[in-house]
């Protein structure tokens, strides 16, 4: 009899939980977040990356003429290389999803070479935030303390830091490619064997330090950036007053005036930094406090929607550089105006030749 009791009042006990407990929704349902996806990579996502790659290749060019003598070239040429290969990697991750791709009679698993592709592309936006920090403190530096700037950011020091970006910035994502191996997998929809990616069974604890660490050193530098611009602004500010009452000569004149132009490009590019980057850094403070917005939560829908607007900021980032370069830096514009004007005349010429 007791026992009866005992077991209509758990039974009542639960049924009053679930009662109270409020029951959860789906934000985003499956059919509308294919969609979604496939609206935002088959349309705005693809022309910022198309726009982005021949702006960031122009850049290599125009850096690669100037030479590899300045540190800020270095970085900058350094810079454009890597974000080339972020867009590049984002363009297939886009491409993916467009139906006529995935209708294609491809060798190899659509999905899985996606997922190395989207990896890949997190490699070369981090050391992207990366160089973008070296650059912000190497410019702070050289106002807040210009005589050891040139003895400590030199050329080869300087080649040696993005040689280590990238060395570190790939270990970090090793693990990643150590759990998800190359394989050929059997395709029961194609009947047939592909090639495809094979994953261990403790993919999740390796996936989810693989996470943390992708994200925290990410946020490290967005703070260095984010320093380190706001003492470049302060301190521009103090000194262009004092520049301008303390040169006399106009040889010296020119030469602040050059570094006023330079740290200014710099400002306006660590801004735009900051203005793409921060939701990312935002939406990782908060997946970390809530459980249900992660990639494997209860509304995976939502956080892979808005990381799907996250990556259209990094591509904006890495595109519209060019367009700082050639209206602040007049070394620039004139190197690129030569190597267009040149390439004209020998269209031209040819054309002459032909006729």
């Amino acid at each position: 009899m007791s026992n009866t009791n005992l077991t209509k009042l758990a039974n009542s006990e639960v049924h009053n939980q679930l009662v109270n407990t409020p029951t959860r929704h789906v934000l985003l349902t499956d059919k509308a977040l294919y969609y979604f996806l496939l609206v935002n990579f088959w349309g705005p996502a693809q022309a910022v990356c198309i726009l982005g790659i021949i702006t960031n290749i122009l850049n290599i060019v125009v850096f690669s003429k100037q030479g590899v003598r300045d540190t800020v070239n270095i970085s900058l040429l350094g810079l454009a290389t890597s974000d080339l290969g972020s867009l590049i990697t984002l363009l297939y991750a886009n491409v993916s999803f467009m139906p006529d791709f995935m209708a294609l009679d491809l060798p190899f698993v659509g999905g899985d070479v996606m997922y190395i592709s989207t990896w890949c592309h997190l490699i070369f936006t981090r050391v992207s935030t990366w160089i973008t920090a070296y650059i912000t403190l190497e410019r702070c530096l050289c106002v807040t303390a210009p005589l050891k700037v040139k003895n400590l950011f030199t050329p080869k020091r300087t080649v040696l830091y993005l040689v280590v970006v990238y060395v570190f910035m790939v270990a970090s994502v090793c693990p990643i490619f150590y759990a998800a191996r190359p394989a050929n997998i059997f395709d029961p929809s194609k009947n047939r064997t592909m090639f495809g990616i094979f994953f261990l069974e403790d993919r999740n604890k390796i996936e989810a330090i693989t996470f943390m660490t992708n994200n925290t050193i990410p946020t490290l530098a967005f703070c260095t950036v984010a320093i380190c611009t706001a003492i470049l602004v302060s301190t521009l500010r103090k000194k262009s007053k004092w520049r301008r009452k303390a040169t006399t000569s106009t040889a010296k004149t020119v030469m602040a005036d050059r570094d006023g132009k330079v740290v200014k490009m710099v400002v306006l590019i660590s801004t735009i930094f900051i203005i793409c980057y921060f939701p990312g850094a935002a939406v990782f403070v908060v997946m970390l406090l809530d459980t249900d917005l992660r990639i494997d939560g209860f509304q995976k829908n939502v956080i892979t929607a808005i990381f799907s607007l996250l990556f259209h900021l990094e591509s904006i980032n890495a595109g519209v550089n060019i367009f700082i370069y050639f209206s602040m830096s007049s070394k620039f514009r004139v190197t690129f105006m030569n190597m267009i004007c040149s390439n004209c005349n020998n269209v031209s010429r040819c054309r002459k030749q032909t006729k």
